[in-house]
């Protein structure tokens, strides 16, 4: 079995390959932003929140079929109501640990909660959800982003808050259906602010 260091040097080779450069620079801020909120916040082992900040979007630009496809060989999935701009949140572990023989069910539950969010989210779920948002190209190109990371830095929930606002204006201004996840997410997290 490979350590954590392993598996980052590893995928830190495989996983450019599944993705555009962009989306790979996206996935570098957010192992870096995660890792750092990790150290933060005491969690256990911040290489594992770094491990799955650059392997959460191994699948995201696949086509659905590709998705569907993985989806088929598990059948504890429930697809109903999930967007399909969310789908990589639950190939990406089917993925993982077809194509690679990764394993590790605390990076898994963040991968499959780095999007529409939950409600019980473990302390890696919340590093990664709210570190996908400030490693965002949205959230890189705006002024506010020093300030964004700081008040992160002192309470997690408001990163979190954060990107399910995002989330939540940018299905509303595209009449897009939110999913009750993310709704539960951020009225969760902004209760905590």
């Amino acid at each position: 079995m490979k350590s954590i260091d392993r598996w980052i040097e590893f995928f830190l080779q495989e996983v450019p390959k599944e993705i555009t450069i962009t989306r790979w620079e996206h996935c570098l801020r957010v192992a870096h932003q995660a890792e750092r909120l990790a150290t933060i916040n005491g969690f256990h082992t911040p290489k594992m929140a770094f491990l799955a900040g650059i392997t959460h979007d191994i699948t995201k630009q696949k086509k659905k079929e590709f998705h569907l496809n993985l989806f088929e060989h598990v059948h504890d999935i429930e697809l109903d109501g999930i967007p399909e701009e969310a789908y990589h949140a639950f190939s990406a572990e089917i993925y993982l640990a077809t194509k690679y023989g990764f394993q590790n069910q605390e990076i898994f539950s963040a991968i499959r909660s780095h999007t529409l969010g939950k409600v019980e989210m473990s302390e890696l779920d919340k590093i990664l959800y709210a570190s996908d948002f400030l490693g965002s190209e949205f959230a890189f190109k705006q002024n506010q982003l020093e300030d964004w990371v700081l008040e992160t830095e002192k309470n997690l929930h408001f990163g979190i808050y954060l990107k399910a606002s995002k989330t939540i204006n940018q299905l509303l201004d595209s009449k897009s259906k939110i999913h009750k996840s993310t709704i539960e997410t951020y009225n969760q997290n902004l209760a905590k602010l």
